[in-house]
């Protein structure tokens, strides 16, 4: 059965990947009960992603649940951290794909995901004053009728672009997949798209 977060990433990922050079994608299909897998599908040129996992109170790995195979039972965390293009331009746009459903063990922790970011290897005096350091910008929730499973879209912006950020999701909740795709603005490719428009202008004055 083919992949919906698969199809998704590499979806933008292909509309995109003439003109965004510095992003990267990474998606995680849990087909183990390794606690530090490495993703099933990544595009980083930047490094490899590393991913933990902490199970917390729930039951682990599973290799079906409620109709789904390769399945985490959580109350706890996954950490994930995504190394990146180094270069601090001001923002970097983080698109996280997560199939999850609620886990029902403990009820001292949501039954939804908690989703944050940080920027890691970011100077102090880096780190914008009137902005904040991260923003969710929107969540999409897309249930699968007639099943608990519920596929959720973040779109988070944070500032400055990080040398590589740390992806945290936490709560009481089952997760099946999960895919993460970074995208640093302004990237390379339309720095130089900037620089070849200015030099054209130069050199359109000089000749008047």
């Amino acid at each position: 059965m083919n992949r919906l977060i698969t199809i998704c990433l590499l979806v933008v990922l292909g509309a995109g990947s003439a003109a965004y050079a510095a992003t990267t994608s990474q998606i995680w299909y849990f087909n183990t009960d390794d606690v530090m897998p490495v993703p099933n599908v990544v595009n980083n040129d930047y490094g490899d992603p590393v991913m933990r996992i902490d199970q917390g109170t729930g039951t682990g790995f599973d290799e079906t649940i409620s109709g789904r195979t390769g399945v985490w039972s959580l109350s706890g965390e996954i950490d994930v951290i995504i190394p990146n293009y180094r270069v601090l331009n001001p923002y970097k746009k983080i698109t996280i794909n997560l199939i999850w459903a609620p886990g029902g063990v403990d009820p001292f922790m949501p039954d939804q995901p908690l989703v944050g970011v940080v920027g890691l290897d970011v100077p102090d005096d880096a780190v914008p004053v009137d902005e904040p350091v991260m923003e969710i910008v929107s969540i999409i929730n897309d249930p699968f009728a007639g099943t608990p499973w519920v596929l959720s879209i973040y779109e988070i912006i944070i500032r400055p672009n990080p040398p590589k950020e740390w992806i945290a999701i936490k709560g009481d909740i089952l997760v099946d997949e999960l895919g993460i795709r970074t995208e640093c603005v302004p990237e390379p490719a339309t720095i130089g798209l900037l620089g070849l428009g200015g030099l054209a202008l130069l050199r359109t004055r000089r000749k008047r």
